[in-house]
């Protein structure tokens, strides 16, 4: 037996034992249990492969004042119907549009029988009142109206919004903000969040500030350009979507069927020698995604919705829950097929192992595109990206440590779980300053670590610096080997927005059970 399949043993263990402690103190009323799902050929089953992708609706948040219905529902995914949670009736919701400069109101209306809320990944926009606040908490039969409002220099790109429920009820509210709603602080002991479930019951969808091809040449502004959302769904044998319970956990490493904009295995068609966009998002809950384009490379303009200094050649993609890309492929110039793939990954020893899955079908084929240049060739400089941290003088210097406990049961920052009414420094960051952090992680398993409000540099991974400078809201912290954590140092500034920044890791179950933190930002 592997060792991270003895650590899911326990922690399914665990569980149903800390769930038969509360059937007897009374707390619930009988012991939930989950089997493991069936096989991913199983579980597609009813589902029909190869339809011609159909990207999800795109709801523009400066034409009109949006709503997002939460709700339980029966879907079509590829012909079969499942049972999820989704926003406005869709497996992949909405890919909301948002301009810089402009303000965005989006109302929320619950109805599920749980609390929820939203939380807008990868926005620089006020972590406070009604914007982009983690801390509200929307009650079932709720509604809750955010405002946000994009700052006229923001990043061009990709970004997603999903639930980030702290819990699958609201503590009592400790005040009111200034937009007379309430915004639920507690000082109550830990309790795990809702996060997994509801995202990886369909809470999720992709989102797009401004257009990123603004920065290409001319002659390739008006590019063909798709949103391919990836999110996974383990389908048990009654058709519904798996949930965690107080019996069970959701099994990361379990069969699964990987879903592209809620498809199986869609196609994508390109006209010989055309250059399209592709927004690569994981908006899924927990798993990892390793894209390989067969026989191709892609060129990367933009990490996490922040524009690179110039065009970058991959071959392939590495995307933990929450990362994205916007990237250019080039079709050959003659008719072929190939295939968008994830590739086997291991997250490490601790973690999961996840087999190679062809994603979407490519179909080159029809009339060759003329009269249009075949991409940006690499190295070619963009006109977007942030300033170069490296150089910028030091404020202050900070450690964040990753833990986990053997069973995988209970995960850390600096040797503590999440606490809603202590931030995880006592001393608040300054705005107008520049901080570096060093993020450790001690664990047997990687973490991708994910800043709310801010992105942030890269200095050095494992030691080693980046290549160029960049920009990101998520990166990959390696697993410890030998005893000797791995290590990524970032640079961020404090720009603007003073108020609790969160910051986690973006496995949602990690960040569910304890996996999460906060820093206090003050005025200069």
């Amino acid at each position: 037996m592997s060792l991270s399949d003895l650590r899911r043993r326990v922690r399914i263990t665990l569980a149903a034992l800390a769930a038969a402690v509360l059937v007897t103190t009374g707390a619930i009323a009988a012991v939930a249990t989950t089997q493991n799902p069936p096989s991913t050929a199983q579980q597609e089953q009813g589902m029909t492969p190869g339809a011609p992708l159909a990207e999800p609706a795109v709801a523009d948040a400066d034409q009109a004042e949006l709503t997002l219905d939460a709700t339980k529902a029966r879907v079509s995914v590829s012909g079969k119907e499942i049972w999820g949670q989704v926003y406005n009736g869709s497996l992949v919701a909405p890919t909301l549009h948002l301009e810089p400069g402009k303000a965005a109101t989006i109302t929320l209306h619950n109805r599920l029988p749980v609390a929820t809320n939203l939380h807008f990944h990868g926005l620089h926009t006020s972590p406070e009142g009604s914007s982009d606040n983690p801390f509200v908490c929307v009650p079932p039969g709720a509604s809750y109206t955010y405002r946000l409002t994009i700052p006229s220099d923001h990043q061009q790109g990709t970004f997603w919004y999903h639930s980030h429920a702290m819990g699958t009820s609201c503590p009592a509210p400790s005040g009111t903000g200034g937009d007379g709603h309430t915004h639920s602080m507690s000082s109550a002991p830990f309790t795990p969040g809702d996060v997994e479930n509801q995202i990886f019951a369909g809470l999720s969808g992709a989102m797009v500030v401004g257009d990123s091809r603004s920065s290409l040449p001319d002659s390739l502004r008006d590019i063909p350009v798709h949103t391919i959302a990836l999110k996974d769904a383990q389908v048990d044998s009654a058709g519904k979507i798996v949930q965690g319970t107080a019996g069970a956990s959701i099994d990361s490493n379990a069969p699964t069927v990987r879903l592209v904009d809620g498809q199986l295995r869609p196609a994508l068609s390109m006209r010989p020698g055309e250059t399209q966009l592709w927004r690569l998002a994981n908006i899924g809950a927990d798993i990892f995604y390793r894209l390989q384009l067969d026989g191709y490379t892609f060129t990367v303009l933009a990490e996490d919705g922040n524009e690179y200094p110039q065009a970058t050649g991959a071959a392939e993609l590495l995307l933990p829950p929450g990362k994205r890309f916007d990237v250019l492929v080039t079709a050959p110039a003659t008719p072929t097929s190939t295939w968008l793939r994830t590739l086997s990954y291991s997250n490490g020893p601790q973690g999961d192992m996840y087999p190679d899955t062809p994603l979407m079908n490519v179909d080159v084929s029809g009339p060759a595109s003329s009269g249009v240049p075949s991409s940006v060739p690499v190295g070619t400089p963009l006109r977007g990206a942030s300033p170069d941290l490296s150089g910028a003088p030091v404020a202050q210097r900070r450690t964040l440590a990753l833990s986990e406990d053997s069973s995988g049961t209970a995960f850390y920052i600096n040797g503590r779980r999440f606490s809603m009414d202590q931030p995880t420094f006592d001393l608040a960051a300054k705005l107008g300053t520049v901080e570096e952090w060093t993020i450790l992680n001690t664990s047997g398993e990687d973490h991708p670590f994910h800043m709310h409000t801010n992105a942030f540099q890269v200095l050095s991974v494992n030691g080693a610096p980046l290549a160029a400078p960049r920009r990101q809201d998520t990166v990959v912290i390696p697993h410890a080997v030998n005893g000797t954590p791995g290590k990524v140092v970032i640079r961020q500034a404090f720009t603007d927005y003073p108020g609790n920044w969160m910051f986690h890791c973006h496995i949602a179950a990690h960040e569910d059970n304890g996996m999460m933190g906060y820093i206090r930002v003050a005025g200069a």
